[in-house]
């Protein structure tokens, strides 16, 4: 055996085959070995698939979330807070914290919204919570 089949055979992948008509199974297995590849019947021997589905496993993406599950309970009465125009200082006199844990709280709503202003951050809060009953 030369040198160029080996190299041929080295770099062969091994392809599982799946489809759910027998005859259609034995085509694209030809396909595969007409390709220089090794068809195999173990997807733990398969280097990759070919299947003529779409074949979704593992787990089924997130819902978008609500601010009730991207927020803490406290971040919600923050949230409120500037929704009714609020300052800081006024929403910490409200929710009986310091000024710095609602600047904290803030900050943290920002990031998790993508939102640059506090208005923004209300809007943005409002957009998730149109199909749902969340007040704020």
């Amino acid at each position: 055996m030369s040198a160029l089949p080996q190299v041929a055979l080295a770099a062969a992948l091994r392809v599982l085959v799946r489809a759910t008509d027998p005859a259609r199974r034995e085509a694209l297995r030809q396909l595969v070995i007409d390709a220089g590849h090794l068809p195999v019947d173990s997807p733990s021997g398969a280097d990759a698939v070919l299947s003529d589905q779409l074949q979704v496993e593992g787990f089924a993406p997130m819902p978008e979330p609500s601010p009730r599950t991207l927020f803490t309970p406290r971040e919600v009465e923050v949230l409120a807070g500037i929704g009714d125009g609020l300052t800081n200082k006024m929403i910490a006199r409200r929710l009986a914290i310091s000024p710095h844990t609602v600047k904290f709280h803030v900050e943290s709503m920002l990031k998790k919204l993508g939102a640059r202003t506090r208005a923004e951050a209300v809007a943005k809060a409002r957009e998730h919570t149109l199909g749902n009953t969340v007040e704020f």
